[in-house]
Parts: structure tokens; C-alpha cells; sequence
């Protein structure tokens, strides 16, 4: 006669039991992946935003239902391989450590998917948009073009410092060298100063009132040099961003003076 200790042993009576895993976590689970990839994966990201441009010109060119359809297929297409390919890295470089060539492999198989369904997308969306001529009828019953806008002197001076001001002040951030006022890889002053004696010469077309401009775009520059606050290269940066951005507003050719 066995024993009960030996049969209980037989019956073999897991010590823990692992917890049902309900359908509410099951979604759970499957939405922090979602979380996980958008938040991290920086291409799901950029085919998200391009999927929103898409959705937004579909509804804006009248696309059908059909149509429409097939654009969020390929889109879940895209969505889907770039997910398998982030899952197939995670999982490689859990399990790999150095340069293995299987992984590599792996990881260029995954890559590979979701270069075809992205080029599977753009093959549906120009049937779509293209087909039927949908986009071209579009871009030729666009208005004809507004006419050319008459700008007086202040307005052209105005537009011209507002663009030295704003790439100026891009590229001191760039950089990370002076203030809004002071210093930085190219003289504000300097820029200033040659942009309004290029348009002082572009509006009164006289030689001795451009020397006079140019003079005293020149005396600018020199005080900058000689306070030390910029380089004679900042200096001589300065002076052809403000010749060409005068340039440009005066010989602009949709630009026309009132």
C-alpha cells in the first residue's frame, strides 16, 4: 500500500501556479509596446508624421473608401515590419555581445522588411494620388499666382534687418559663442551696417552718397576690431551676409519698388 506522501509526490501537484493572463492585460501589454516604440524608435516617429501628412492630403483631394482602404493598409504595413524590425534589435542585442555576423544578418533581413514595405506604400499612395489624375487636377486648378508685392525703402530696410537679426542670432545658438547684442562667429553691427550702405546704393544711385555709406559701414567694422568684440573674419563675415542680403531683397525679381 503506498503511502500518502508518495502519492501526493505521484500526482505531482505544481508548487506555484502561474496567474491567468486576462484579455484586458493582454491589451496592456500590447499597447506599452506600442508606447515603447513610439517613444524610442525615432523612424516611427517620422512614418507617423508622414502618415499624418498623407491621411490629411487623402481627405483633402476627396479620396473613396476603397482608396482609403488600401493607404491604411500599407500604412499598418509600415507600421507593422518597422515594429518586428525594433523587436528583432532588441532581441539581438539581448542575446549577442561584439560583432556577430548572424545577427548582423538578422538585423539587415528586418531592415530589409521594412525598406520593401515602405516602398510598398509609396507604390499604393502614387496609384491613389496619381491614377486618376486626382493630384494633377488639383495642382492645375490652383488660383494664378498673387502679384508681385511693392515694398517702399523702410519696408525693404525692416525685412532685411529682420533676416540678419533672426540667422544671426541661429547661428550664435549654433555655435554657442556671444549674446544677442555682443560677440558671436559674425557681427551683427558689421552686417547691419553694409546692408543699409548696399541699399543707400541701390536707391540713389549716386557714387559719392555710397563712399559716404560705405564709410561709415567701414567705421562700424573698425570699432568692432578695435573694442576687441569680433575677429577681422567676424567682421568681414558680417559685411558679405549684409551686401548679400541686400542684394537679394533688391534684385529679387518678384520684389518691386513702390
Amino acid at each position: 500500500m503506498q503511502s500518502p506522501e508518495r502519492h501526493s509526490i505521484r500526482r505531482g501537484t505544481p508548487k506555484t501556479a502561474l496567474p491567468r493572463k486576462s484579455v484586458l492585460r493582454s491589451f496592456r501589454f500590447a499597447w506599452e509596446g506600442v508606447i515603447f516604440a513610439f517613444s524610442t524608435q525615432r523612424h516611427m516617429r517620422v512614418h507617423a508624421f508622414i502618415i499624418t501628412l498623407v491621411l490629411i492630403g487623402a481627405y483633402g483631394l476627396g479620396v473613396t473608401t476603397y482608396e482609403l482602404l488600401h493607404l491604411l493598409q500599407a500604412m499598418a504595413f509600415v507600421l507593422v515590419a518597422e515594429m518586428f524590425n525594433s523587436a528583432i534589435e532588441q532581441a539581438i542585442d539581448l542575446t549577442v555581445e561584439g560583432f556577430d555576423q548572424r545577427a548582423k544578418t538578422a538585423k539587415d533581413l528586418a531592415a530589409g522588411a521594412v525598406l520593401i514595405a515602405a516602398a510598398y506604400s509609396i507604390v499604393v499612395a502614387g496609384l491613389v494620388f496619381f491614377a486618376d489624375g486626382r493630384l494633377i487636377n488639383a495642382f492645375a486648378n490652383l488660383p494664378f499666382p498673387p502679384p508681385r508685392p511693392k515694398f517702399g525703402v523702410l519696408q525693404i530696410v525692416v525685412l532685411g534687418s529682420l533676416c540678419l537679426a533672426i540667422f544671426i542670432t541661429w547661428a550664435k545658438h549654433i555655435t554657442r559663442r556671444g549674446t544677442f547684442w555682443r560677440g558671436g562667429v559674425i557681427s551683427g553691427h558689421t552686417a547691419l551696417g553694409f546692408m543699409v550702405a548696399t541699399s543707400i546704393a541701390f536707391l540713389t544711385r549716386s557714387l559719392p552718397v555710397t563712399c559716404l555709406a560705405l564709410a561709415l559701414a567701414l567705421l562700424v567694422s573698425q570699432s568692432r576690431v578695435q573694442a576687441r568684440i569680433h575677429s577681422p573674419l567676424e567682421v568681414l563675415l558680417g559685411g558679405l551676409l549684409g551686401f548679400a542680403v541686400a542684394l537679394v531683397l533688391f534684385l529679387w525679381p518678384e520684389v518691386q519698388m513702390q
